[in-house]
């Protein structure tokens, strides 16, 4: 009896024991990392020293070449006496108009683009406006630019890769804040804020022809990568307005975003068709003296026709504005925003992306499917303060501010990302780093240029390159 008994025990420690240092061992559940790898920048290169860079705006030629056009500065003057040694930046190719770049060598250097293609002079016998440019490419190659008066809004385009500007439409319409959205060969569509205006060209921007006027969108509107020919998204606050029959009708969207200092909607659609908006706040203007920002991105699903909760990006509380977003292939997407130091008014320029941006149903180590919301990698892409003052948040009307600093606007009202043919991420920025003559600010600001130098692109592939086109001297072409 006793040995039976013995080995029942032996055999019941057994038992109970092995199951338990077999749980003990068991490896842990690993899912993959989606976080994309490290982004990093090369440093800013001044567009031009001597020129007004207010609110500039970027895009890259089908022969790879890259555009950039910004704000003359007439509305962007900083008022303090100290700062009028500098006025010659404002003084020198002022002609009525916006201001362009061209660069063939992927932003190393740059050259002013003047009448025919020269180095100086105003860019079109025909167009006149001393703000507000905005860039569009139609799938021809033929680029778009707009300048307004207030009074009016001229379209003027180019059809050989930037390097001539012939093409000027003096009165397309009228209003303020004016964007280009470019479609189809020789077809542009042209949103003018003032009344919620859409017009339509299909001859190059010779004529328009309205579209819509008091429609929800708030801002630059983009052709519908899932419905290229008649299809177009447009912001709409934290959300966004959808179009099937090239901006006559509309439905709305509305998105969920965090804290919001910007003037304008910030959105992007991927290659996939996924849509996305992004806002970025805690900056409430010159007096603003605490630190208590965020930045947030969102997706909207055009399948279930949802947006998902928003997506915080860790920027520590500092003060954020500004937001501006570009997507490539499927959920490749990244965001920039201006981003206060602590305590400071010195402004950087902050990069988040991710390839990812809709989420991804992942399979883990232990077979088991989970769902990994949009990973980001956030970069300081300018790598030094852009501006070391406040900033005024009150449009034209900062200039009435009684205080110098409080009215500084020389920044505009906005800045933008996109990426080359290649994928590379590029910036145009304002920056008001460099001094007057005597060493002191400058009455207006320079445009800055910055290209992402490592880290995962916005394309799996490039895009095709073609030839550049030749120079253009004359409206036919």
């Amino acid at each position: 009896m006793r040995r039976f008994s013995k080995s029942l025990l032996i055999l019941a420690v057994m038992a109970g024991v092995l199951p338990l240092a077999g749980i003990a061992r068991s490896a842990p559940k690993i899912c993959p990392d989606l976080r994309p790898p490290k982004l990093a920048f090369n440093k800013p290169v001044y567009v031009d020293k001597g020129r007004a860079g207010g609110e500039p705006v970027i895009l890259a030629a089908e022969d790879g070449s890259l555009i950039l056009s910004s704000h003359a500065g007439t509305t962007h003057i900083y008022k303090d006496p100290t700062a009028a040694p500098g006025a010659g930046d404002f003084g020198r190719s002022y002609y009525n108009q916006t201001l362009n770049w061209r660069s063939a060598d992927g932003g190393k250097s740059w050259q002013y683009i003047g009448l025919f293609g020269q180095p100086e002079g105003p860019h079109t016998a025909t167009s006149t406006g001393f703000s507000d440019p905005d860039l569009a490419i139609d799938s021809g190659g033929r680029i778009y630019n707009t300048e307004i008066n207030l009074a009016n809004v001229s379209v003027f385009s180019s059809s050989d890769d930037g390097q001539s500007w012939p093409r000027g439409n003096p009165i397309a319409a009228s209003g303020d804040r004016p964007w280009l959205t470019g479609a189809g060969p020789d077809e542009v569509y042209l949103y003018v804020n003032t009344g919620n205006q859409l017009w339509h060209s299909t001859d190059g921007g010779l004529t328009f022809t309205l579209q819509a006027s008091s429609f929800p969108v708030d801002s630059k509107i983009l052709v519908d990568p899932l419905n290229p020919k008649t299809g177009l998204i447009g912001p709409n606050g934290a959300g966004i307005s959808i179009s099937d029959d090239q901006g006559v009708t509309w439905k709305e969207y509305p998105g969920k975003l965090g804290k919001s200092t910007q003037f304008f909607g910030a959105i992007a659609a991927d290659r996939a068709g996924w849509a996305y908006s992004a806002a970025a706040g805690g900056y409430n203007g010159s007096s603003d003296e605490k630190s208590d920002g965020e930045v947030t991105v969102n997706y909207f699903n055009r399948q279930t026709k949802q947006w998902a909760d928003p997506i915080y990006i860790p920027n520590g509380g500092r003060d954020a504005l500004w937001p501006w977003l570009t997507a490539g292939d499927d959920g490749r997407l990244a965001v920039a925003w201006f981003e206060r130091t602590p305590e400071t008014n010195e402004f950087r320029i902050k990069v988040a992306y991710t390839l990812n941006a809709h989420g991804k149903t992942v399979t883990c180590s232990d077979g088991s499917k989970e769902f990994i919301e949009p990973q980001f990698t956030v970069a300081d892409a300018s790598g030094r303060p852009i501006h070391d003052a406040k900033i005024c948040l009150s449009g034209t009307t900062c200039n009435a501010n009684p205080s110098f600093e409080g009215g500084d606007r020389r920044l505009g009202d906005f800045f933008t990302i996109s990426f080359d043919r290649d994928g590379n991420l590029i910036i145009a920025s304002a920056d008001t780093m460099l001094k007057s003559p005597t060493g002191g600010p400058k009455a207006i600001s320079n445009p800055i240029f910055i290209k992402q130098k490592s880290g995962a692109k916005m394309l799996t592939k490039p895009d095709k390159t073609r030839k550049t086109r030749p120079l253009c001297i004359t409206p036919n072409c």
